[in-house]
């Protein structure tokens, strides 16, 4: 099964979830290098939430795998 984890970005007025990659889970799958520690929630609720395209993108070629167990 894979994780997924959100990341404000960087002015916190939004969430982007990452998928985090199987072998190394500071990193998702799009490469992003995630915070070892959760970062805090933030005072005020974020604009918007939004899944990271290539994440996505890179889980459903997994997915598409024959053999591929989730």
């Amino acid at each position: 099964m894979y994780e997924m984890r959100a990341e404000s970005t960087a002015d916190r007025l939004r969430l982007v979830w990452h998928v985090l990659a199987k072998e190394t889970p500071s990193s998702a799958l799009c490469g992003f290098l995630l915070r070892p520690e959760r970062a805090a929630p933030s005072a005020t609720e974020p604009g918007a939430e939004h899944y990271c395209t290539p994440c996505m993108d890179a889980f459903s070629r997994i997915i598409e795998l024959p053999g591929t167990s989730t």
